[in-house]
C-alpha cells in the first residue's frame, strides 16, 4: 500500500509556518510528499527543493484565483499529482503523531471506508497550550482529510480542510476519527498570525477575505496580543503526549516565550488588553 502526503505552500518562511520541521516530520509515514508550490518570493522554494528525494514539487501560479478559491485550487492540484493509493491532505503547519502512523495505515489497510477523518488538537502561543472550545471560533476539531486516491474525491469548506468521495456528504462524526492530528497554526509570529486573522475578517476560519489588504509592517508594529481576552476563556494546558519533533526543538513550537503557559497555570487578577 503505497501513502501520499500533499499539501501547497507559499512564502511560508515570512508567514512563519513549521513546514520544513512538518515535511521531515511525516517523511517516515509516507511514500511521497506533493507539495503545490506558488512561487514564493521569500525562499521557500529553495528551503524545500532539495529537502528529500520523496518530497515532489509541482510549481504553478496561484495569482490567477483569490480566495477560497485560491486554496481550493493549490490543494486541489497538489491532489491531483498524487499516486498512491491513498492520500493524505495536510496543511503546513499540521503533524500526525508519529505514535499514530501505524494505525493510520492499519485504518487504511482494513477499512471498506473511502475516507477517514482525524480529531484535531490546536495549539496555541505555545506547544503546551491548546484551545479547549474550538467551537467558539470555528476552529478545526475534526478533519476529513484521508481518502482513497481514487476519481471523484471533492475538496469542501471555506479552507478546503475537508474531502468527500462522489456521492457522500461531508459529515462531522468523531467515530470516524482514526488518529489525532497536532494543529499549530495558532503557534505563529504574532504579527504574522494577526496578519492572517485581518486577512480573513477575523479569527473565524469561514469569514471572507476583506477588500482592503493592510501592508505586513503594519502587522510587525502592532502584532496579535496573546493575552487577548476574547480568546483566553477557550485555552487550557496541554497534558498530552508531545510529538519527537517538537520535543527536538521546543524553541520552534514556542511564539509567545511561554506567556500563556505561565498565565494558565497561575492566572492572576491582571488586565488583559484586545486589539
Amino acid at each position: 500500500m503505497k501513502i501520499s502526503i500533499y499539501t501547497c505552500a507559499r512564502n511560508v518562511l515570512y508567514n512563519d509556518y513549521h513546514f520544513l520541521h512538518m515535511l521531515r516530520h511525516h517523511l517516515p509515514l509516507a511514500d511521497e510528499i506533493i507539495v503545490h508550490e506558488g512561487f514564493s518570493t521569500d525562499g521557500t522554494y529553495e528551503a524545500i527543493a532539495n529537502l528529500d528525494p520523496k518530497v515532489r514539487i509541482i510549481r504553478s501560479d496561484w495569482d490567477r484565483y483569490t480566495g477560497f478559491d485560491l486554496i481550493r485550487y493549490a490543494k486541489d492540484e497538489a491532489r491531483r499529482h498524487c499516486t498512491g493509493d491513498w492520500c493524505i491532505m495536510l496543511d503546513a503547519d499540521e503533524f500526525i503523531p508519529e505514535w499514530s502512523f501505524e494505525e493510520l495505515r492499519h485504518a487504511m489497510a482494513t477499512t471498506d471506508r473511502r475516507t477517514l477523518a482525524m480529531t484535531v488538537t490546536n495549539f496555541y502561543g505555545n506547544y503546551r497550550v491548546c484551545v479547549a472550545e474550538p467551537a467558539r471560533f470555528r476552529w478545526p476539531w475534526l478533519k476529513v482529510n484521508v481518502h482513497r486516491n481514487i476519481p471523484g474525491i471533492q475538496l469542501h469548506g471555506g479552507n478546503a480542510a475537508g474531502v468527500t468521495a462522489e456521492g457522500e456528504e461531508l459529515v462531522m462524526d468523531p467515530q470516524q476519527a482514526v488518529c489525532a492530528l497536532h494543529h499549530f497554526g495558532y503557534v505563529r509570529n504574532p504579527a504574522r498570525l494577526r496578519q492572517r486573522w485581518q486577512a480573513r475578517r477575523g479569527r473565524r476560519d469561514s469569514a471572507p477575505s476583506p477588500r482592503l489588504r493592510w501592508p505586513g509592517w503594519l502587522f510587525d508594529l502592532f502584532p496579535h496580543n496573546w493575552l487577548d481576552p476574547a480568546i483566553i476563556p477557550a485555552l487550557a494546558l496541554y497534558t498530552g503526549r508531545h510529538t519527537h519533533t517538537v520535543l527536538a526543538d521546543p524553541n520552534e513550537f514556542t511564539r509567545d516565550r511561554m506567556q500563556l503557559y505561565y498565565y494558565l497555570r497561575c492566572p492572576i487578577p491582571a488586565k488583559v488588553s484586545g486589539e
